[in-house]
């Protein structure tokens, strides 16, 4: 009898923690204080009733591992590297990063729960989309209406700033810069067209969609980020497949060819004035300006690597490097596994990327190259995930908590799909 009453219990708080899940996920975008909240407690509470699941998980092994690596890696910047006199940096930023890492690796554990069907996967991909409307509408009064705020809401507990709109500079809505908010779009615009697809039969549930996914693509247009173009492109593709490539393919080449006509004179300059006057400055102008190139980045964080293989440089540690040896400033170094090999080390960083694509490649295999039928939410779960991946090859996103969150989330839902 006590058996039983323990796991009724269970099942009734393992409910009621699902939908504290959701709503964490619904406020993330929006209103990350009390979405971190809602997440942070279905975190704890699940975490006491599913502890011993978590803790023999393999792939959490790994992320654990890595934890007491980085930890280290930490105590000897503080201690014992004198590397870190030579670029005077900043010992204490080594436990600072800590943070965007290990509290993550518990949400990669935790919340495997909550996503351990296609259904439940569904609900909490439709509570971010639905969550996100507050950063399209604020993006599209941002550009288009000059609202800049703040805007204070529940007392200034929930405050939306908006920097003003300069020079070339493109759509941020309630993010940082452009790349951030073209990162998050890219995440819900597979979950987008997941919506437009499985609303075929209901009217006003394809005309919401929509207008909601047009919102999206517009938006990422006036972002006017690279990274944000490409990683649409790639979203459309994976979850379209062969139905639409050839189109994708062609319009692609069309618009290179065209970008190329109005950066360069290739097709006279009579033509290339005229285009100059059709398509924006904001747009031609980001594939015209290269001040930084990435090859320069990533061959000095490849050095920064070879100095320190075992342990790293320490967190933030690359602005320094790169301005000791150039002269120049850059925040990051324009790739995530880099950054964190940078700031941690070989050992500990290979034992959280090997694991992440691992993950990718089998949850890939299973459902975008399944002949048979599968769920198509399933497919934006993993569509998402590829995407954001992508986009830290070239960019590094992942140190706004809302996209470092959700990338784990899609890490912890793609393992449930591995083990159905």
């Amino acid at each position: 009898m006590r058996i039983f009453q323990l796991q009724k219990y269970r099942t009734i708080n393992y409910g009621f923690n699902f939908y504290i899940f959701v709503f964490g996920l619904f406020f993330l975008p929006s209103a990350f204080t009390i979405g971190a909240i809602l997440l942070l407690i279905s975190l704890l509470t699940n975490t006491l009733i599913h502890n011993k699941d978590l803790i023999f998980d393999k792939w959490n092994i790994c992320f654990l591992v890595a934890s007491l690596l980085m930890i280290i890696s930490s105590i000897i910047h503080s201690s014992y590297n004198n590397h870190l006199n030579i670029y005077n940096l900043n010992s204490s930023l080594s436990w600072i990063g800590l943070g965007n890492w290990l509290p993550l690796f518990w949400c990669y554990a935790g919340f495997k729960p909550f996503l351990n069907n296609t259904k439940k996967r569904k609900i909490s991909s439709i509570a971010l989309l639905c969550g996100s409307l507050p950063i399209l509408i604020t993006g599209v009064g941002q550009y288009f209406f000059g609202w800049y705020g703040p805007f204070e809401f529940l007392n200034g507990f929930i405050i939306w700033y908006q920097r003003p709109i300069e020079n070339l500079s493109g759509l941020t809505g309630l993010f940082n810069n452009a790349n951030y908010m073209g990162a998050w779009l890219n995440v819900i615009w597979p979950i987008g067209l997941a919506c437009l697809i499985d609303s075929n039969k209901n009217i006003f549930k394809k005309l919401s969609t929509y207008i909601f996914t047009l919102g999206i693509s517009l938006s990422t247009i006036f972002t006017f980020s690279r990274s944000a173009w490409i990683g649409i492109f790639i979203g459309t593709l994976l979850m379209y497949g062969k139905r639409i490539y050839r189109y994708l393919i062609t319009l692609l080449i069309l618009l290179i060819l065209v970008i190329s006509s109005t950066v360069t004179s290739i097709l006279g300059t009579e033509i290339q004035t005229v285009l100059k006057s059709f398509i924006p400055q904001s747009i031609w102008m980001e594939f015209s300006d290269f001040q930084y190139s990435r090859i320069s980045i990533w061959k000095s964080g490849l050095n920064a690597v070879y100095n320190n293989p075992i342990f790293g440089s320490g967190a933030g540690s690359f602005p320094q490097i790169y301005i000791h040896e150039t002269g120049l400033w850059k925040g990051h170094s324009h790739n995530l596994p880099l950054e964190l090999i940078i700031s941690y080390g070989l050992p500990a960083a290979l034992l959280i990327i090997i694991p992440i694509l691992i993950i990718v490649f089998m949850s890939s295999k299973k459902i975008l190259l399944n002949k048979n039928k599968v769920s198509i939410f399933d497919k934006s779960w993993i569509t998402s995930l590829i995407v954001l991946i992508v986009s830290q090859m070239y960019d590094v996103q992942y140190f706004d908590g809302r996209i470092s969150i959700f990338l784990w989330i899609l890490v912890s839902g793609s393992t449930n799909i591995l083990k159905e």
